[in-house]
């Protein structure tokens, strides 16, 4: 197997974004393990340069994960909010959402491995995978009503995976929820022993890259409309698209 690992980064102190290419997948790394994975300006810009080099890669499949074993994603990072030298790529307040619109909208298949616990921001970006497969230890969470604040982004993408009850529970009690809570309420795909975790991702970006690259981009795209269409919409536009993939398939060849 080809392996190459690069990194993605805007600083000289530390990589923040380190990508592993294999063949036919990439595992991308939040490697902020010292601030808990928190989301500063440069970590969201050096994940943004990541995507870009893995989509030039060619990979079908990114395995997102994190450093450490605490922390997949603790939110933005909250001390940029007061000091705008250190927000560099956020020049705008939806930086955040960039993020999450830069990997929706990206060809590869996303299978988290939340290997700690997702609060705020981090939920958000699991429910930005396609798939989530999650260490037995992980919490999930939306902090945001304990500081008087709504989660922006944590809580409509949260309410677009998992039953309203559900959603709004997480949203106004500010409450986590363990691994085998957030599998039962569709959070997560499965719930694995530590040491399984990152093997049990690669399993199945490895079985999904096996798979047409134009059919699993296409697939994404379809979900990704068809959730905000009705069911005779949806299939109206399922059926559309057969002709459109053949067409794409032979454009590629």
């Amino acid at each position: 197997m080809n392996t190459t690992t690069t990194s993605a980064s805007v600083t000289s102190e530390a990589e923040l974004a380190l990508v592993e290419h294999h063949e036919g997948y990439s595992i991308l790394t939040i490697n902020r393990a010292d601030k808990r994975n928190a989301m500063s300006s440069a970590t969201q810009k050096a994940l943004c340069d990541a995507l870009d080099a893995i989509k030039k890669a060619g990979s079908k499949v990114v395995v997102l994960t994190a450093a450490g074993d605490q922390s997949f994603c603790s939110g933005v990072d909250i001390k940029e909010k007061h000091d705008p030298t250190k927000r560099a790529f956020a020049h705008e307040a939806n930086s955040w959402a960039m993020v999450q619109r830069a990997i929706r909208e990206h060809p590869a298949i996303f299978v988290g491995a939340i290997n700690g616990y997702a609060l705020g921001g981090g939920l958000t970006l699991v429910n930005s995978c396609d798939l989530a497969i999650a260490v037995d230890t992980a919490t999930f969470g939306m902090p945001e009503i304990t500081f008087g604040q709504y989660p922006a982004l944590a809580g409509p993408t949260t309410m677009r995976r998992i039953l309203h009850k559900h959603a709004i529970w997480l949203t106004v009690t500010g409450q986590r929820i363990d691994a085998a809570t957030a599998l039962s309420w569709g959070l997560v795909n499965e719930v694995v022993p530590r040491e399984r975790l990152l093997p049990r991702a690669v399993e199945l970006a490895k079985l999904i890259a096996t798979f047409d690259a134009v059919s699993l981009d296409y697939t994404k795209k379809t979900y990704q409309i068809v959730d905000e269409l009705g069911w005779e919409a949806g299939i109206d536009y399922g059926l559309t698209l057969m002709p459109v993939l053949a067409l794409q398939k032979d454009v590629v060849r």
